[in-house]
């Protein structure tokens, strides 16, 4: 057993003030946990992904805060003014950094820990349905040990016009491990955007291991923007899992800017007839950074549609890895559902693994998939450097052209404006580009 594994293992506290439902779901976690270990290049969805680096470090549970180098993370984030934001420093809430925001009466927003303890019935039928412990080494990891995280529940109906901001923030502990968990359950009819921010300091190598559960009612729709900006050295592993209602439709962003070594999962559901998911994802690394996108659409019945759009770009030795399977029922007739990645190498010694995959079990179906890998094209660039613009310039325009259509999916223009300008900043004339826009 790696130190990794020992330490988290050994990071499991019995609190017996929990209920016994709950306890009994971290202990079976934490038994499943060390029944599957960490994922290695074996297993299947893993192979291009090690986790060697993250082996060796005794992995603790995160220390409590520092209230001072959170507020600072703080300011790369969601301005309070934008809306409810919600803030969590090493996995652990934090009124002093919170706003609560003005919510229409019925709509809850809490952290899950004041939840479990208020409202334990609105969350004990949620909590670990979707994401499943059984066979999802990380997720079992984050049922045993989250300590808190997010709870929204929308009545059947409720609307929320300016979006939520879920931010956790890790201010660095070296090989300190932080489990955030969210729940968000929607109603029949009820519409919300929600973005979760994920910020972490420069040079510490600490673990950030997220679980978000989206339960969509029929007719609901909720937008789910994911934004990671972790420092240089940190290790994110992140999962979205959301099942939906007859004529739900979900827009799952995942925007991966951060982290020595990131992944990034989004499963989702179509268990009702019309119902629609969108899933879009921009990935940038540079230096040795390694960036890996997983996604599992199940559709279970008949006449929905999934729309999967992810770009990835490359700098320095940095490694990209897309693996995206949409899997068609039988008796799923007339589903449509269509899968592209598109990657751009800036460096030759950049590296993507793209595996767009089908398993289509109807006979009635629309579904493609595809994907890309190419190069900036030289006849772009050289058409504007005779145009007198610079070679640094040059190439941000041409980057950020074929990267603006992800951020230009992002409904909510001030949740769009921020991902542009995580984007931009990326970018060598970022600067100028935003000044030029």
């Amino acid at each position: 057993m790696t130190q990794a594994e020992e330490g988290l293992i050994a990071a499991f506290v019995h609190d017996s003030r929990e209920a016994r439902w709950l306890a009994d779901l971290r202990g079976g976690a934490l038994a499943r946990f060390a029944a599957l270990r960490l994922p290695t290049a074996r297993h299947e969805d893993w192979r291009f992904t090690s986790l060697a680096g993250l082996a060796p470090l005794p992995l603790a549970r995160a220390p409590e805060g520092d209230l001072a180098r959170a507020r600072a993370l703080l300011a790369r984030g969601p301005a309070a003014e934008d809306g409810a934001r919600l803030v969590f420093v090493n996995g652990r809430f934090c009124a002093e950094l919170s706003a609560g925001g003005s919510l229409p009466q019925g709509i809850v927003l809490s952290s899950l820990a004041e939840a479990l303890r208020r409202w334990p019935d609105e969350v004990r039928p949620h909590l670990g349905r979707l994401a499943r412990p059984d066979a999802l080494a990380f997720v079992a990891a984050n049922a045993a040990l989250f300590e808190d995280g997010a709870f929204l529940k929308l009545p059947a109906g409720a609307a929320l016009d300016a979006p939520i901001a879920l931010v956790f923030l890790s201010d660095g502990p070296a090989a300190a491990a932080a489990h955030p968990r969210t729940l968000l359950v929607a109603g029949e009819g009820a519409r919300a955007t929600v973005q979760e921010w994920f910020l972490g300091p420069e040079g510490a190598a600490y673990l950030t291991n997220a679980v978000t559960e989206l339960v969509l009612a029929d007719g609901a729709e909720v937008e789910h923007v994911r934004l990671q900006v972790e420092g240089d050295a940190a290790f994110h592993v992140s999962s979205v899992h959301a099942e939906q209602g007859a004529g739900s439709r979900l827009v799952a962003h995942a925007f991966t800017l951060g982290a020595r070594l990131s992944r990034a999962e989004t499963y989702a559901r179509l268990g009702g007839e019309g119902a629609r998911v969108a899933a879009n994802g921009l990935y940038m690394a540079d230096g040795q950074r390694l960036v890996d996108n997983f996604s599992w659409i199940e559709h279970a019945v008949p006449r929905c549609t999934t729309e999967e759009t992810y770009k990835g770009i490359l700098d320095g030795k940095s490694r990209g890895v897309f693996s995206g399977r949409i899997r068609v029922m039988p008796g799923a007739q007339k589903t449509v559902a269509r899968q592209m990645n598109s990657n751009l190498l800036l460096s030759d010694d950049a590296i993507v693994d793209t595996k767009p995959q089908l398993e289509i079990f109807a006979d009635d179906v629309k579904c493609g998939h595809g994907g890309t890998v190419g190069q900036l094209d030289e006849t772009a660039l050289f058409y504007l450097r005779s145009r007198g613009v610079p070679e640094a310039d040059a190439k941000s325009l041409l980057v950020w052209a074929f990267a603006s259509e992800m951020v230009g999916l992002v409904g909510p223009p001030s949740v769009r404006a921020r991902a542009k300008n995580l984007v931009a900043a990326r970018l060598p004339a970022g600067a100028r580009l935003l000044e030029a826009a």
